[in-house]
């Protein structure tokens, strides 16, 4: 993939070279009921973004997660799993905040978005941004639990794992000046359309923790799902539970077709970013 990284960066420098001055930006998520997640994502992000430009939208949390500051809480509601109305939402209010801000920001609250560290940080990266919209490249982290001890809070959770995957199904054009129309599940835009960097990272938590992903899926797997949901199969893996079933799909299955779980070493490099 060299040659073809060579050119992504070749197009992502021309972009930055447009950009002129310090970028306003936001960054979105959506969220309900996320304990664990929640407090990583807002610890992260607060180094870039400012309490008052970090937008949760709050659907029906009950176990206080969200009763807390540094960030701006919208209630919505929706009394169900509903992929299509969480995309919807988001969009409203992405396409609002450019009326305000020059860049905004969407992941879900278990993705952190990042330059390489050789490149710098993310508010670098935001205030060098010169163009309507940009993909990241995505990779998940994985808890091989056979020589890794489960997470804990008090320690950078990149000096506890030593391992991810590259995973093109989160190669999400998270980052834009320009209204978004997504696909469900905001693994791309409706119209197919993409800008690649390389050197911009989606890292997927969702595995970080074996038991604490376990423990989310049953979570989740209580909730009612919308019809569709059901019938498209969205997102069916966060309702795997069971133990046997867990475990493959854990190590297994990487949610999208053609793509497998190849696990590589981080380089030493990414220690301490999170």
């Amino acid at each position: 993939m060299a040659r073809w990284f060579a050119d992504w960066r070749d197009e992502r420098r021309a972009g930055r070279d447009l950009a002129t001055a310090r970028r306003t930006r936001a960054v979105i998520t959506i969220v309900h009921n996320e304990p664990v997640f929640l407090p990583i994502w807002l610890a992260y992000y607060s180094h870039f973004f400012r309490p008052r430009d970090i937008f949760v939208l709050d659907n029906d949390t009950t176990d206080g997660s969200t009763d807390r500051d540094g960030f701006v809480r919208i209630p919505v509601t929706s009394d169900r799993v509903d992929h299509t109305w969480m995309r919807e939402t988001v969009e409203s209010l992405q396409h609002e905040l450019l009326d305000t801000y020059d860049v905004v920001l969407v992941t879900d609250v278990d993705e952190i978005v990042t330059p390489v560290p050789e490149w710098g940080d993310l508010g670098e990266y935001i205030d060098g941004f010169g163009e309507e919209w940009v993909n990241c490249l995505g990779y998940e982290m994985l808890h091989m639990r056979d020589r890794e001890e489960p997470l804990r809070s008090n320690v950078p959770i990149l000096d506890q794992r030593r391992c991810w995957f590259a995973n093109d199904g989160y190669d999400k054009a998270a980052l834009a000046a320009v209204p978004m129309v997504w696909r469900t599940g905001f693994h791309g835009r409706a119209d197919w359309q993409g800008k690649f960097d390389p050197d911009l990272r989606l890292i997927h938590l969702h595995r970080m923790d074996y038991e604490l992903c376990q423990a989310r899926h049953r979570t989740r797997s209580r909730r009612p799902w919308a019809e569709r949901d059901e019938r498209s199969s969205w997102a069916v893996h966060n309702r795997i539970t069971e133990d046997e079933e867990f475990e493959r799909w854990f190590y297994e299955d990487s949610c999208f077709a053609g793509i497998q779980i190849r696990p590589e070493r981080m380089r030493s490099t990414w220690r301490g970013l999170f």
